[in-house]
């Protein structure tokens, strides 16, 4: 699990893309993000971090990354914050957008690896 003590380290230092989905127990649209994103962890285990953070458990790195609404997905690559996604997202979004991370890190990779 990511804490505001360890997400500089695992998250903006780390060597993959990450996703971090901000839930809430008593939040029902995060009820349905859950099995959209274990779907997608299954998917992409080898390639992308995903975390599921719980607001309430995790409030000072919420508030640090400015999650308003929930569910929020922020998706990270070379450690920057790529995007910031509000609401529930379905699965072929998701999927096309972690897609998306990270054919661009691999073509930031092959450009590095060119010079």
């Amino acid at each position: 699990m990511i804490t505001l003590a360890d997400f500089d380290q695992n998250i903006i230092a780390g060597k993959k893309p990450a996703m971090l989905v901000f839930t809430a127990a008593w939040c029902r649209p995060c009820g349905l993000q859950k099995p959209v994103i274990e779907k997608i962890s299954a998917s992409f285990a080898n390639s992308i971090r995903i975390e599921v953070i719980d607001v309430d458990e995790q409030s000072d790195l919420a508030d640090r990354l400015q999650v308003r609404t929930l569910p929020a997905t922020l998706l990270y690559a070379d450690g920057e914050l790529v995007e910031h996604l509000h609401g529930y997202q379905a699965e072929d979004f998701l999927t096309s957008y972690v897609n998306h991370i990270l054919k661009m890190c691999q073509k930031k990779t092959d450009e590095n690896t060119k010079e």
